[in-house]
């Protein structure tokens, strides 16, 4: 409800100073482009405050460990999950379930491939990416490239958890033997299915899998800071 009063509230805003005849079209562009921008950083703000509530419950309920030389927080009645919270400072939470779950080299596995969304920041690309999600609405497109960039999110964890040392068959059979149902944060459950086809690619060598992707959920933001640059130098050297 906050988020759309606040997207009223723009696209309000807007259209009562929207340019009329004579004036320049191209300032209903960049005000369109303003409101898009402010519901997507409302949304965004609203899904961060959301994670913080939920990772300091979680703190109460948890204790730090470092099961396999990774520090995480272990999660009393946690559950069969992994999964980073935080959008600034991330911390790895594990559920006391998995760990009687897990053997050692599985556990190893899923820690490494958390602990490179920890380092990467993902929460919060993946807060970004939810935030598009839902100004998407129903566009198939816009849905399918989204997911596919959560998708990639996942793969680079995994390329990276090889790389470290994990053993790629241990790593496929944590994913089978983790709860699915937690979509909390950057989650190690997330796109199983093109996990598992992809740990063969990376197993069997192929470099052209996991590696770096356009950051696109970035692109937009990027945009508006070029555009809104080049028209404030614009705008100075008019003056000159």
């Amino acid at each position: 409800m906050v988020v759309a009063a606040l997207g009223g509230a723009v696209v309000a805003v807007c259209l009562a100073i929207a340019p009329t005849q004579g004036r320049d079209p191209i300032l209903a562009v960049e005000l369109a482009g303003l409101a898009i921008l402010s519901i997507w950083t409302g949304i965004g703000l609203r899904e961060t405050l959301r994670g913080r509530r939920l990772a300091h419950a979680l703190d109460h309920r948890s204790a730090p460990d470092e099961p396999t030389g990774v520090p995480c927080r272990v999660v009393r009645e946690g559950g069969r999950h992994a999964f980073v919270l935080g959008a600034i400072r991330p911390n790895i939470y594990v559920g006391d379930e998995l760990l009687r779950t897990l053997d050692t080299d599985e556990l190893r596995a899923v820690l490494l491939h958390e602990e490179h969304h920890r380092r990467t920041l993902a929460p919060l690309r993946a807060i970004a990416l939810e935030a598009w999600l839902t100004l998407a609405g129903r566009s198939a497109l816009a849905r399918a490239a989204l997911l596919d960039r959560l998708t990639d999110l996942e793969v680079e964890a995994d390329a990276a958890a090889l790389r470290w040392g994990a053993d790629p068959s241990a790593l496929a059979s944590a994913l089978l033997k983790i709860d699915v149902s937690l979509t909390a944060g950057a989650s190690f459950a997330a796109a199983p299915a093109e996990r598992l086809r992809t740990l063969v690619a990376l197993a069997a060598g192929d470099e052209r899998v996991g590696g770096p992707r356009l950051p696109y959920e970035w692109l937009p933001v990027a945009a508006a800071a070029i555009v809104a640059l080049a028209c404030h130098l614009s705008g100075l050297s008019a003056l000159r």
